[in-house]
C-alpha cells in the first residue's frame, strides 16, 4: 500500500490534491492530511509514508522546520514542497531543509504526477480514473458567483469567501479559468444581461443594476465591448 501524507492548511488545496492523488494512485493507496508541522512530523512517525507533500507557509510550525526535522529523523522519506510564493530563497529554504523537490501552487496534474514519476519510480503510462466531478475550486466558485454578481464586488471579496490570500486566490484563479478575475466576473454578468434582454421585457436601465452595475450608461459601454452593439440595439436585432 502506497502512503501519502499532505500537510497543507489551505482545505481547498488539500481537497483538490487529495483528489488527484486518490485518482493517480486509486482506491488502495492511504492518502491522509494534517493542518500544520508539527501533525505532519507526528502523523509521519506513526504510518511511515513513502512521500510527503508539505506547504511551507502553515501555523504552528512551518514547513520548512517540519521538514528539517524529518529530514533528521526519516531521511528516507522524500518530501515535495509546495508553496504560492514564487521566490528564489523560498526554493533554496526548501532543498536545505531536506526537500527532494518543489511545487509552486497552483500546481497542474502533470506537475504532480512527474513528481510521483520520480520520488515513487511510478511508470510513465498508469492508468488514472476519471475526474467525473468538477474542479472544487471551480464548483465553489460558481456557486459563490451566482449569489454575489449582481453586488459590487471585488476579488478580496472572492477570495475571502473562497477561504484563500488575495495573492493565492488570484493565482489559482487564472490557473482554473485561464482568465483573471475581472474577466471572468464581467464576461459573466454579460451573459446575464444578454439573457434578460432575450428572455425578459424589463428596461435596460433596469437591468444594469440587477447585473452588478450602478451606472447604466457604464453597462452599456461594457456590453458594447463585449458584445459588439448597445444593449438596446441588441434587445431590437
Amino acid at each position: 500500500m502506497i502512503k501519502i501524507l499532505i500537510a497543507e492548511d489551505e482545505p481547498l488545496s488539500l481537497q483538490t490534491l487529495t483528489g488527484h492523488l486518490r485518482r493517480r494512485l486509486g482506491e488502495d493507496a492511504l492518502i491522509e492530511g494534517v493542518s500544520n508541522g508539527r501533525e505532519a512530523v507526528e502523523r509521519a512517525r506513526q504510518i511511515q509514508p513513502a512521500l510527503i507533500f508539505m506547504d511551507i507557509e502553515m501555523p504552528v510550525m512551518n514547513g520548512l522546520d517540519a521538514a528539517s526535522i524529518l529530514h533528521k529523523t526519516q531521511p528516507e522519506i522524500p518530501i515535495i514542497f509546495l508553496t504560492a510564493f514564487d521566490r528564489f530563497d523560498y526554493a533554496v529554504g526548501a532543498m536545505r531543509a531536506g526537500g527532494t523537490d518543489y511545487l509552486l501552487k497552483p500546481f497542474d496534474r502533470a506537475q504532480v504526477n512527474a513528481c510521483l514519476r520520480r520520488t515513487l519510480h511510478l511508470p510513465e503510462q498508469v492508468a488514472e480514473q476519471p475526474d467525473e466531478t468538477e474542479n472544487p475550486f471551480c464548483a465553489q466558485f460558481s456557486v459563490w458567483l451566482a449569489h454575489h454578481y449582481m453586488q459590487d464586488v471585488s476579488l478580496e471579496q472572492a477570495a475571502e469567501a473562497m477561504g484563500m490570500s488575495s495573492f493565492y486566490f488570484s493565482r489559482f484563479f487564472r490557473t482554473a479559468y485561464n482568465q483573471t478575475f475581472v474577466e471572468y466576473l464581467t464576461a459573466y454578468r454579460i451573459r446575464q444581461a444578454v439573457r434578460l434582454l432575450e428572455e425578459t421585457e424589463i428596461p435596460v436601465r433596469e437591468i444594469a443594476p440587477r447585473v452588478g452595475y450602478a451606472d447604466a450608461g457604464y453597462f452599456s459601454k461594457v456590453f458594447k465591448r463585449h458584445v459588439g452593439v448597445t444593449p438596446t440595439e441588441y434587445r431590437n436585432h
